[in-house]
């Protein structure tokens, strides 16, 4: 495959950078510009990183990815909608095997830590039978707050009015979508995080020097470039697989597992290496921290994806 950015993600690259350095309302902007019609999964991607590296705390993975299935199996939303999805429920993190249910055209179950629950306008609902779409309108929402500071909810479906999307044609197009878009994020997060660890260790001085010449920092920081450069190769192989309509379960089982991995080791370094500075809430990095120990872990964090990649290994 060709590793470079195409014409469209540098574009899409170029103006999201843009939008998210110097608006005050970067949500409206982004709609405005049309840059939530996005369709391609390299572009999308594309656009998460940039999102993750400039820590912008807007609803993008949620609308473009999580919601979905709205516009590929059902009826477009109109622009700027907010979307989201229920994923996980309290005993399961597989949308597979959900226990949410649909029984004459009405929704029973629940639905924990869905993201932007109360400002989404609609939810996608993996149940028994199929893929659903509701108004959260017409759902109990119990509201809560992440691990990084954004909203979430338990969303509760007792007779709420339904759309079926499909079945596991479904399933199988977006849980794809889902894998690169966690991967693009957690990247995204990764960079940003080991960029101001950077310019941290460039001017921190110590004992008469800048702490980033002494050779156990450049070591460490140089194993965690190394961690983002894995990551990197790896979201691209799994998003140009699934832009191509080409068998990506390996790949991405490989770009998960490095994700988490990854960004948990690249963060932690980074902590690390500003002494306990970069806890400081007046200062970006735990920001970067918490939002990829939020991310890490849907749909499974990098154990389960080893132990999915064994899985795979074994069937060949």
């Amino acid at each position: 495959m060709d590793w470079q950015e195409n014409e469209m993600q540098e574009a899409v690259s170029g103006l999201a950078k843009q939008i998210f350095a110097g608006s005050t309302q970067p949500w409206k902007d982004l709609v405005d510009a049309q840059i939530m019609d996005l369709e391609g999964t390299l572009e999308i991607a594309s656009l998460l990183v940039a999102c993750g590296r400039a820590g912008a705390r807007v609803p993008l993975f949620e609308t473009l990815v999580l919601g979905a299935p709205i516009a590929k199996f059902g009826e477009a939303p109109a622009p700027g909608t907010v979307l989201t999805a229920g994923l996980v429920e309290a005993h399961s993190r597989d949308p597979r095997r959900a226990t949410t249910r649909c029984e004459g055209g009405k929704l029973y179950g629940e639905k924990v830590c869905v993201p932007w629950a109360s400002q989404a306008s609609r939810i996608v609902v993996p149940a028994t039978d199929g893929v659903y779409v509701a108004n959260l309108a017409d759902c109990r929402i119990e509201e809560g707050t992440a691990t990084h500071d954004d909203p979430v909810g338990t969303v509760v479906f007792d007779g709420t009015p339904c759309e079926r999307l499909g079945g596991d044609e479904v399933l199988d197009w977006w849980l794809p979508r889902v894998d690169v878009g966690v991967c693009a994020l957690l990247f995204g997060l990764a960079k940003e995080a080991l960029i101001l660890t950077a310019k941290y260790v460039a001017d921190r001085q110590q004992f008469g020097r800048p702490i980033g010449s002494f050779q156990a920092v450049q070591q460490r920081a140089a194993d965690a470039w190394i961690d983002l450069q894995a990551m990197e190769v790896c979201l691209w192989q799994a998003a140009y697989r699934v832009d191509a309509e080409l068998d990506s379960a390996r790949e991405r089982a490989i770009a998960r597992y490095w994700a988490a991995e990854g960004a948990h080791r690249v963060t932690a370094a980074a902590q690390h290496l500003h002494g306990g500075f970069g806890f400081d809430r007046d200062y970006p990095l735990h920001r970067y921290f918490l939002a990829v120990k939020q991310h890490e872990f849907l749909l499974g964090g990098a154990n389960q994806q080893l132990e999915q990649l064994g899985d795979l290994v074994a069937q060949a």
